[in-house]
């Protein structure tokens, strides 16, 4: 019985990965094919003025996600996360649309880590 509970334990230990070596979680194993950020300050068809829209691209794996967002440091900077999301099928596209927020850049992370970032352009 001892004898078990110590394979036990050299099996469970080989299963551990250290935080260094950390396999990246389907989330975030991802390809971006492209990435833009925009806010719209013209008024009729494309909303109402002063909406921003941050449109990420990617290689559609069958995973779903979307951005949550997190602060606006005091540069300008929208820091915004990737998380999951619950339909089933994957997306080829992360969208995120807010209105009264108007950043200069936009950060996108997942799992802590900065995946990519663009400026925000203007439409007029």
């Amino acid at each position: 019985m001892k004898n078990v509970f110590s394979l036990l334990a050299i099996a469970l230990t080989g299963a551990c990965v250290m935080p260094g070596n950390a396999t990246p979680s389907p989330l975030c194993n991802f390809t971006i094919t492209d990435s833009s950020a925009w806010i719209n300050m013209m008024p009729g068809p494309g909303g109402p003025p002063g909406n921003l829209t941050v449109v990420v691209e990617l290689e559609d794996d069958g995973v779903s996600r979307r951005f949550e967002p997190q602060d606006m440091d005091s540069d300008g900077t929208l820091k915004l996360d990737v998380v999951e999301w619950g339909p089933e099928e994957g997306l080829g596209k992360i969208v995120y649309r807010t209105k009264g927020v108007q950043p200069d850049r936009v950060e996108i992370f997942c799992d802590g880590e900065l995946i990519t970032s663009t400026d925000v352009t203007i439409a007029q």
